[in-house]
């Protein structure tokens, strides 16, 4: 056998390698898409039977952490941890005072909640029936004691803790207060907001100036109902007075966002009021470029014409 026909052996038999692995991919990445559909499907299924049980409690952690801040020590509750999703619960976060004070500042303000209408600003939507105000946090008077203020700093500490993100508190949004009124369960239109993800969560890479974090503050809970409910997670958190749910969803690593763990929902408010004070949080944006710069699918405002 002279070595023209070995090569040509080894590169038939290569052919017939590279052939082989690449229709094995091909099947191994279709049966991953199935089944993520599949999931996705099931999750969405079951979205209504699990916001109907107004007894099913907090989904059991799968560890317990203490952070301390400021020589207090708050329990923290992992509800799921991957590195592109996060879902942290965090005991006693936000005190009665400095819910007063959010509270105050945002009652004049109130107004019909809005999502984004998908061509880069806002509309209202059955799928969210909320009253909001956002909040422009008073750095100036953190040193004073200022409880929207002090909650602010104490968020911050934390996201930047549990993701290294290092995000400051310039040019971010402004804290959102956000009110759900329960009228019984005769109520057909209640208030709540559908599944959705505050951010991409599309699983492609981060766009300068889009969310990453989002902090959900209980500062009154309802009677019934209110829940905040992952449902492709299988996390369901019960509102609790001075709770915080953080979660995240972008993997700093690669950059990348999440493909819908931190998909949620606010389950309908059936008796009471569920008032929330909630912090979403941005990378890319600065005091030159602050949040509002950019539009709902996290355009530059000033490259919308280019």
């Amino acid at each position: 056998m002279t070595s023209g026909d070995v090569a040509f052996l080894l590169e038939e038999v290569t052919r017939c390698m590279e052939s082989g692995l690449t229709k094995k991919f091909m099947d191994v990445n279709e049966e991953i898409a199935f089944q993520s559909q599949m999931r996705l499907k099931l999750s969405a299924q079951l979205e209504n039977y699990t916001c109907a049980d107004d007894d099913l409690p907090t989904t059991t952690p799968i560890e317990t952490r203490s952070w301390t801040h400021d020589g207090k020590t708050r329990e923290v509750h992992v509800l799921h941890d991957r590195k592109a999703s996060k879902i942290h619960a965090i005991k006693n976060f936000i005190t009665p005072e400095e819910c007063d004070a959010i509270e105050r500042a945002a009652k004049p303000k109130l107004h019909k909640a809005t999502v984004a209408d998908g061509k880069g600003g806002s509309r209202y939507s059955e799928a969210r029936k909320a009253y909001q105000a956002g909040v422009a946090v008073p750095w100036h008077l953190e040193e004073e004691g200022n409880g929207i203020a002090t909650a602010s700093r104490r968020l911050y500490d934390y996201i930047n803790e549990a993701t290294g993100y290092d995000m400051k508190p310039d040019g971010q949004e402004e804290l959102m207060s956000i009110q759900y009124f329960g009228r019984g369960k005769g109520d057909k239109e209640p208030d709540r907001y559908m599944p959705h993800c505050d951010g991409d969560c599309g699983g492609l890479p981060h766009k300068t100036g889009g969310r990453v974090a989002t902090m959900v503050m209980y500062c009154e809970a309802p009677e019934s109902g209110g829940a905040t409910n992952f449902q492709n997670s299988n996390v369901h958190v019960k509102p609790e007075v001075g709770t915080a749910v953080f979660f995240s969803y972008l993997d700093r690593e690669s950059n990348k966002m999440d493909t819908g763990f931190t998909t949620h929902s606010g389950c309908p408010v059936v008796r009471g009021t569920k008032k929330i004070a909630v912090q979403w949080l941005r990378i890319g944006v600065d005091a030159e470029n602050p949040w509002d710069s950019f539009n709902t699918l996290t355009v530059k405002l000033d490259d919308e014409d280019l």
